[in-house]
């Protein structure tokens, strides 16, 4: 599992490489809505998804592994303190406060999580 990147701000693209292959991931808060969303594009910036809802502990690829260029993993967004589930929510600033965090889960890693189910 690794801890994906975000920086303050409402609209922006980081690069990352998951199983192997570099991806542009696009997140932006939209105000209106109170949510951030994630898009996902190729190394050289085509989409391959865009508008995915982020909501807390859910896969949010989980819908979209059909999709041939989608990451073989999983992505999350994950409540960091665990005492504070409770409020299930995730505000602009969570991701850079630390409430939330962001991780990867690793294609190996998914298929180990589901040979135990």
């Amino acid at each position: 599992m690794i801890q994906l990147s975000m920086i303050d701000a409402n609209d922006f693209v980081q690069s990352a490489t998951l199983d192997g292959v570099v991806y542009k991931l696009h997140y932006a808060w939209n105000d209106y809505a109170k949510q951030w969303t994630l898009g996902i594009r190729d190394a050289q910036g085509i989409d391959i998804i865009r508008g995915i809802a982020i909501v807390p502990n859910f896969p949010l690829l989980f819908q979209h592994h059909r999709t041939e260029s989608v990451p073989r993993g999983e992505i999350l967004a994950m409540v960091v303190d665990a005492e504070k589930q409770e409020n299930q929510t995730i505000g602009r600033k969570d991701f850079v406060n630390g409430r939330f965090s962001i991780v990867y889960v690793s294609e190996v890693e998914v298929n180990a999580i589901r040979s135990t189910d």
